[in-house]
């Protein structure tokens, strides 16, 4: 194996990139996602080598900010890079794009073959990523549709999300009022995505949407601050809220009282939301698999490092959870046990992860 860097530059869905305009693949499905046969169809392991691992790896992690999605991602990605007998380091940036590209370039700097970096804000870091390149860096990004060139791109669904949400709550409701609660675009593509989705999915669906409203602080508080005022504004005629993650979604669900009672739909499978998926305070959420994300990014992290040929764009779908499968729903601490291999399908031009039993 040659001693190269490996670079791996990952925004996931909770990256907090600051872009003013990106043209995201998953919106449309017009992306060129450029399938290869890579993994093969019977899938791959996780933590199987792609081509054998000769003297000493190491793979570092910079991530935008501490959050528990990260910290099962990083375990799993570790455990998976473990078994392949490749070290593994990591930084958090604490959404400060400095310290991120100075985690950068210390990492390479300090010769760790593979770097993860999920950006705080993938323009910031693209000089970084081009110092890197010059040193022989590989790049794989996951959510990160400038810059370039990358040996693959793991990529979340979150306009697929949103749409789907508006879908959810089209089937629970009917043509009853309905209120959103989006996520600020200050916090980057992910979130504006995500809005994006279910505004063109309420429009397809026919919901009457009587209220938009922006959650700025992205915490339950500040939801639950914005559904008091449609409960006194709406009282009992509102009956569906989709909000932009399960933090909104969970603040909604709290203020819920009486005749006021709107079926609550979120976004990103958290635990705390399945809880409440069953104890019948939230309707639905859609997770983001976030295992599937880990394993994935592993597998291609590996993969570039042994000079395999990847689609250009690979999805990462979303999954519906609701009182009907929320008891399917296995707990974040028991994901990095579960098996997995990575394979993909092509469905309408884009290439989605398929994981294999």
């Amino acid at each position: 194996m040659r001693s190269r860097v490996l670079l791996i530059a990952v925004a996931v869905t909770a990256s907090v990139a600051l872009l003013s305009t990106v043209a995201w693949a998953g919106s449309s499905g017009s992306a060129t996602t450029g399938q290869s046969a890579w993994p093969p169809q019977a899938g791959w392991p996780a933590g199987k080598p792609a081509c054998p691992v000769k003297g000493k790896y190491t793979v570092g992690f910079t991530q935008p900010l501490p959050d528990p999605n990260y910290a099962l991602i990083t375990s799993i990605v570790a455990g998976d890079l473990k078994k392949m007998k490749i070290g593994f380091t990591k930084a958090v940036a604490n959404l400060n794009p400095g310290k991120q590209i100075a985690d950068i370039d210390s990492m390479v700097q300090q010769g760790v073959k593979t770097l993860i970096v999920a950006p705080v804000d993938p323009n910031a870091v693209q000089p970084a990523l081009q110092r890197a390149r010059e040193k022989g860096v590989k790049i794989v990004v996951t959510d990160v549709f400038v810059g370039g060139p990358y040996a693959t791109n793991i990529a979340t669904s979150p306009y697929d999300a949103g749409y789907q949400g508006a879908q959810r709550l089209a089937k629970l409701v009917g043509n009853g009022r309905v209120a959103a609660i989006e996520g600020p675009s200050f916090a980057g593509p992910v979130l504006t995505e995500r809005n994006r989705g279910f505004g063109n999915g309420a429009g397809a669906t026919k919901l009457d949407v009587v209220s938009s409203q922006t959650n700025f602080k992205i915490t339950p508080d500040g939801a639950r601050d914005i559904v008091e005022a449609w409960r006194l504004k709406y009282g009992s005629s509102l009956k569906g809220i989709w909000a932009f993650n399960d933090l909104s979604a969970l603040g909604a669900a709290s203020a819920l009282s009486g005749d006021f009672q709107p079926k609550v739909v979120g976004l990103n499978g958290e635990p705390a939301a399945i809880d409440a998926i069953k104890a019948g305070k939230m309707a639905a959420t859609f997770d983001l698999q976030p295992a599937v994300i880990a394993h994935s990014l592993a597998w291609a992290a590996d993969s570039a490092r042994c000079n395999k040929t990847m689609a250009k764009t690979i999805f990462v779908g979303v999954k519906l959870y609701t009182a009907a499968n929320a008891k399917s729903w296995v707990p974040w601490a028991q994901l990095p046990q579960q098996p997995f291999k990575m394979a993909t399908k092509t469905v309408n031009g884009k290439v989605f992860v398929q994981p294999k039993k």
